[in-house]
């Protein structure tokens, strides 16, 4: 169980980039809704497709509304990561790819 100290080595506060995963896909129509994320959909043959979601939000409050737009949809979340090191298109607004 953790220490109120170890809750020091968190930053709950600033910008970060992140990358969510859900089960299914998200339509276009969705995308401004979710604050400007690059939205990239896979699939394959064996699974159904997913969605994956990755880019800078300004704090902790911008990913629990982000999580709870995803809920509202009905698409399972399988992964929400906070990336260190960004890909070159997240840190900023790309169009989305499918």
């Amino acid at each position: 169980m953790s220490k109120p100290n170890d809750m020091a080595a968190f930053d709950f506060g600033g910008p970060a980039i992140y990358r969510i995963v859900v089960q299914g896909t998200v339509s276009e129509n969705w995308h401004r809704r979710l604050g400007g994320m690059e939205v990239t959909t896979s699939s394959s043959e064996s699974d159904e497709p997913r969605t994956i979601l990755q880019g800078r939000l300004r704090d902790q409050a911008a990913l629990h509304g982000l999580l709870e737009t995803l809920y509202a949809l009905h698409l399972p979340i399988l992964e929400v990561t906070k990336v260190d090191s960004p890909s070159p298109s997240a840190t900023q607004e790309s169009p989305r790819r499918k």
